[in-house]
């Protein structure tokens, strides 16, 4: 680069504008008047990029003057840079039909150019605004045109970002398993250079994905990984929205268990939507981003209307109504802000939540009114959605008054709206099948073709050896032929056996391999493989849960002994299921008691939380069962729950039988607080309190006696 044009830029980059332009003349001066022209519209392009966030008119101005120049010397490259700065000038001013316009024609002038890189940057850019637009066929279009070029590029950087933008348009059009292909492509490539940022991206979107084909337990694994990255990294934005995913997914869990008619696992579920959700509204009120409490104070109502509906079936109609209320003050003050800020597309979600409470309040003139309000604002935004839903809601509502032809009437128009729906997205999806498989059709009629090509050469190749064979003594390359295939048939057949014998080795590895992971941790399998034997590892800090089923031995007297083992096996197939979504270890059972910790093999530092959230989740899991059992007239468990905090000794020891096993005073302390506990309950020693009494309630119950260990400071969670 030009000494001169450098200085330029550097007075750019540095923000110094005022003064750029002041010196501006002298610097031109330097170059000969082609090389000022063109750097001038160059940095008149620049200067308008600076400014379009804090002086749009004067960085229209910049562009103007870009433009006239560019197209009065013949500059292309400036004239199709000058339209695509306004086309994000446009887009960023709200007005996205000059933005597609500029942006399709700085499309043109790069295509003359034949400027691969800057065609796909623009092409990027226009999937972008379709996708704000809600156009994802035509985003589909514009991205794939995109990783098409960066691909014939070899631009890894881009392809993983088209292929992230890619996944969000196949979202937009509820295409989940073409946008989880196009994720995990742009996770690959993120994680092979250690992008924690562009990894954390991909963790938030691929629980998105989830969340939507209703698969909430795996959305909350992908979201944690998310935030466990997202809590290193400066982005209390992002950060926040990924508390939001993880409290919006525990709540969809907190519904399905509500469905199932497992209210207290749906309790639990929907405590801890509230306490995401609320650590999310403190980062957005901390940030002043009002559009986020906005956002978060409608999921807090949405939680609490929830709760409502579960307090209601445990027959607590005073808890009930005071979570319905609660849930109607924080959909009144996301309206609110929605108002103020002027997004009439938000209140209809609002108006909804508002709609349901009434609802389930049995005030159905309310319930009405407000379904009535978001249906008209979901006309005037187009958010046909909504419109679709309200009639269903209508129908709902006129059934529960008893309002039949009305109720009819609705319901009819919900399931035209349904099927106009389902029409539009067979052809959507026909549309979005060309995008997506016609440059792989073209690709694959080109590989055909070089398959005839190559298939011909071949046919004529072994025409001009037979000739060559005939012509130089038939016999002995007939005898030759005859060696050559017995030779090739008995290798052909080893080769098969050892296929064969290698297919079944490595079955047989893969089986093994899955068994000793069954078994043990994957680290300590691993090092076990390798050295044969795995060294015993002290941990400071370590959270043990130990549980038990409360009079097992009569419960056991009155069952046959396949049914009391089905039992265990149905619990303690739950409690495996619980403990790994919160990432903890099973060491055993022994009888009816099970064993787990927190904080091995692999140390983290929320051990005593995660062993805790686990150990309410399968008290709740235990609750609902006895309760569907017992309405059953059948016996059923009642189940204690101990924890304690503190160093233990963990490993592999013996040469038969390998069990991964963890000993010390802390795994007998745990024994004896789950023996001083109650049924229903979770006790925890003074060592777990000290460390999560901010995060749960707890309730001190003093110093009670413990067998060898005197008397023990306890404390029940919840």
């Amino acid at each position: 680069m030009h000494k001169s044009t450098f200085a330029l830029l550097l007075f750019l980059t540095v923000g110094l504008l005022e003064a750029q332009e002041a010196i501006l003349p002298d610097l031109l001066r330097q170059l000969d008047q082609p090389q000022q022209d063109t750097t001038r519209a160059v940095l008149q392009c620049e200067v308008a990029w600076e400014l379009q966030g804090e002086d749009p008119e004067k960085a229209r101005r910049y562009l103007q003057d870009a433009l006239c120049l560019s197209q009065s010397i013949g500059f292309s490259k400036g004239e199709a840079t000058a339209f695509n700065y306004y086309g994000v000038l446009e887009n960023r001013q709200g007005r996205t039909p000059d933005a597609i316009r500029y942006f399709k024609r700085a499309l043109e002038l790069r295509a003359l150019l034949d400027d691969q890189k800057g065609m796909a940057s623009v092409h990027n850019n226009l999937g972008n605004i379709y996708v704000e637009q809600g156009e994802n066929l035509e985003a589909l279009k514009s991205y794939q045109a995109s990783l098409k070029i960066m691909e014939e590029l070899g631009d890894t950087v881009r392809i993983a970002r088209a292929n992230y933008s890619i996944a969000l348009a196949h979202i937009g059009m509820n295409n989940f398993p073409e946008a989880l292909n196009h994720i995990y492509e742009y996770l690959t490539y993120a994680e092979s250079q250690g992008e924690q940022e562009d990894i954390a991206n991909g963790y938030n979107l691929i629980g998105t994905i989830k969340s939507e084909i209703e698969l909430s337990e795996e959305a909350i694994s992908f979201y944690e990984r998310a935030r466990a990255i997202r809590e290193t990294l400066d982005d209390p934005i992002a950060l926040a929205n990924t508390y939001q995913n993880l409290g919006v997914s525990q709540d969809n869990l907190g519904e399905r268990y509500q469905d199932t008619n497992q209210p207290d696992s749906a309790m639990i579920h929907h405590q801890l939507a509230l306490e995401w959700l609320n650590k999310s509204l403190v980062l957005h009120k901390e940030q002043g981003n009002q559009t986020g409490v906005g956002m978060i104070l409608l999921n807090l109502g949405v939680v609490e209307k929830n709760r409502g509906s579960v307090y209601k079936d445990k027959g607590n109609i005073q808890r009930a109504r005071a979570s319905w209320k609660k849930a109607l003050e924080l959909f009144d003050q996301s309206r609110s802000i929605r108002e103020e800020l002027g997004e009439e597309a938000g209140l209809v979600e609002v108006y909804n939540g508002i709609g349901d409470v009434y609802r389930r309040q049995e005030r159905y003139d309310l319930a009405l009114q407000y379904t009535r309000e978001y249906m008209a604002i979901g006309e005037r935004t187009g958010n046909l959605k909504f419109v679709r839903t309200g009639w269903k809601d209508l129908s709902r509502i006129y059934s529960l008054q008893g309002n039949w032809e009305e109720a009819y009437k609705a319901r009819k128009k919900y399931d035209e709206l349904r099927w106009e729906e389902f029409d539009q997205k067979r052809v959507q999806d026909y549309e979005r099948r060309e995008v997506v498989y016609g440059d792989a059709k073209k690709q694959a009629k080109l590989e055909k073709q070089e398959q005839e090509l190559a298939l011909q050469d071949a046919r004529l190749a072994e025409a001009r050896t037979r000739q060559r064979a005939l012509m130089g003594g038939g016999a002995g390359l007939v005898l030759l032929a005859l060696l050559l295939y017995n030779r090739n048939r008995i290798k052909t057949q080893a080769n098969k056996n050892l296929a064969e014998k290698n297919t079944i080795i490595n079955a047989e590895r893969q089986k093994s391999d899955a068994l000793l992971l069954n078994i043990l941790p994957a680290s300590t399998a691993a090092e076990l493989k390798q050295y044969g034997r795995a060294q015993a590892r002290h941990y400071e800090s370590v959270t043990v849960l130990f549980t038990d089923f409360v009079g097992f031995t009569q419960l056991a007297a009155t069952l046959g002994a396949e049914e009391l083992v089905n039992e265990l096996d149905a619990c303690f197939r739950a409690f495996d299921a619980i403990i790994g979504r919160y990432g903890l270890e099973k060491i055993k059972t022994i009888g009816d008691a099970y064993l787990c910790a927190g904080g091995l093999p692999d140390e983290k530092k929320d051990h005593a939380e995660a062993v805790i959230r686990a150990a309410l989740e399968m008290q709740a899991w235990i609750g609902d069962r006895y309760t569907l059992k017992h309405e059953k007239g059948e016996p059923a468990f009642k189940m204690r729950a101990g924890i304690h905090t503190g160093p233990v000794v963990a490993g592999v020891v013996g040469d038969r039988k390998f069990a991964y096993d963890i000993w010390g005073d802390t795994v007998n302390t745990a024994q004896r607080v789950e023996s001083a506990g109650e049924p229903g309950r979770i006790n925890i020693s003074e060592d777990t309190y000290q460390i999560i009494k901010d995060k749960f309630p707890c309730e001190a119950r003093g110093e009670i006696a413990a067998k060898g260990k005197g008397n023990l400071a306890m404390y029940f969670v919840g």
